[in-house]
């Protein structure tokens, strides 16, 4: 059972090529697996990929240290319950996946697994305005991509050409040893299903533990959510309103939506600045409500007064 791990900052794309990698893993005859890992009080990304494929979900948390024998017993599960071929495993947007590597590789997952890539999602659009963020939230984005086999640089159709080879630039310094694809809408082209590839562990035991133990208390002490449900359609000028007077220390807003001005379920998407809007059909049902990612979100109110 091979299990690939996908990290990467905040809104960066990873659910959308997480649903491109299971199309690609199907059309190579690859059973797949996903364990999906949410930050906030309710999954989002969850109802946003193939619900034909078995998936088993971490909400309310990052998937690191404090949650490692979650990630474990998980994988042990579906490897009981299905046997697939290859599990992905979606790390939150606060996640180390270094930390990850580690959950993955107890020895009860160690005669029945193997970690084959670990892909960093950037993107593109969101790396010029880095800058802007906090030191530690800076250090993270980093941190993230640092111990990645594979960085995809995503969302390259929203920068200038120029823009995409300085992010290329950097990340050959930052991780001079991974593969660098680039492309848009998840589109990751890679020979991932084609070539048998292993992911050998760059750190020590002892150098693990040091990492997970830093990893845990920075996060948690900076980063929180907030859940909000609605009961009722409310405008869309409404919720743009709201999103505009955002602080810079939200991350990400995500979730179902109702407006008055469309009464079908709307999957909304936002980060830094960037509003997307879509129409989605769901396969069960689900509340309207949105989650936000941020700091310092205990005077946050809700879009509705």
């Amino acid at each position: 059972m091979d299990i690939i791990i996908l990290g990467g900052f905040l809104g960066g794309g990873k659910t959308t090529t997480l649903n491109h990698l299971i199309e690609q893993a199907l059309k190579h005859h690859l059973q797949p697996a996903v364990i999906m890992n949410d930050f906030g009080k309710a999954s989002v990304d969850s109802h946003l990929i193939d619900q034909t494929v078995p998936m088993d979900e971490i909400i309310e948390g990052c998937i690191c240290c404090a949650m490692k024998a979650d990630v474990s017993q998980q994988l042990h599960q579906i490897y009981l319950d299905y046997q697939p071929d290859v599990v992905f495993v979606e790390c939150s947007g606060i996640a180390e996946p270094q930390s990850v590597i580690d959950a993955c590789l107890t020895p009860a997952l160690t005669p029945i697994s193997t970690i084959s890539t670990v892909i960093g999602v950037i993107d593109a659009s969101l790396y010029a305005r880095l800058d802007t963020y906090p030191g530690d939230m800076q250090k993270l984005y980093y941190e993230q991509l640092a111990h990645c086999s594979h960085l995809f640089i995503n969302k390259v159709d929203k920068c200038e050409a120029e823009a995409v080879t300085t992010i290329y630039s950097d990340l050959t310094v930052l991780n001079p040893q991974a593969e660098i694809t680039v492309g848009s809408y998840g589109r990751l082209e890679s020979d991932l299903f084609t070539e048998k590839k292993t992911l050998e562990s760059r750190r020590s035991k002892e150098s693990s533990s040091a990492a997970c133990a830093v990893h845990e208390h920075r996060h948690h002490e900076g980063i929180g959510h907030r859940y909000f449900e609605f009961e009722q359609a409310i405008s869309l000028e409404q919720l743009v309103k709201w999103l505009e007077a955002l602080p810079q220390s939200i991350y990400r807003v995500k979730g179902f939506m109702q407006f008055t001005e469309h009464p079908e379920t709307q999957l909304v998407q936002y980060t830094a600045g960037q509003l997307e809007i879509s129409p989605i059909e769901l396969t069960s049902k689900v509340p309207c409500y949105l989650v936000v990612i941020g700091s310092a979100l205990e005077h946050l109110e809700s879009p509705v007064a």
